[in-house]
């Protein structure tokens, strides 16, 4: 993706990012990172579309908390430079455990300014009642099937 078709600024993150696609764990170098995505480096980036959950935890002035960001392979590297190859993985929501922590992704990582009510969903995990979490749905106009 040339610089010119980006609607936001990538800021240079080299940091082991560890994302989940189709159940299967992996662990691999980012490269940059805005409000809207992620890159990360791949030498076999899976189809455009593909749902990635990368789970990522907060600075220590966060309490070192865990989040789940949910995305989709936006785009692909797949050229002949190695060092290139990987996947731009645009953000769709974020899941956490309490509403502080998605109001600091919001804000700190995903750069709006206030956390929309109306996008803020509530998630009761199947294996415990008593297991909440939360979920915010960031401002995109694209649709993730999720599976069977």
């Amino acid at each position: 993706m040339s610089d010119d078709k980006r609607e936001s600024a990538r800021r240079p993150m080299f940091k082991v990012c560890r994302y989940n696609i189709e159940g299967r764990e992996y662990a691999d170098l980012s490269t940059n990172i805005s409000e809207r995505g992620i890159f990360i480096k791949n030498y076999y980036p899976p189809p455009l579309g593909t749902k990635v959950t990368l789970s990522v935890t907060l600075p220590d002035e966060w309490g070192n908390q865990p989040i789940k960001i949910i995305g989709r392979v936006a785009w692909v590297d797949e050229g002949d430079d190695p060092h290139k190859r990987g996947m731009g993985i645009e953000f769709i929501s974020v899941q956490a455990e309490t509403v502080p922590i998605i109001e600091y992704f919001v804000k700190e990582v995903y750069e709006q300014n206030q956390l929309k009510q109306k996008k803020l969903r509530t998630k009761t995990d199947t294996g415990d009642d008593s297991a909440e979490s939360f979920e915010y749905d960031l401002d995109l106009d694209i649709e993730v099937e999720e599976p069977e």
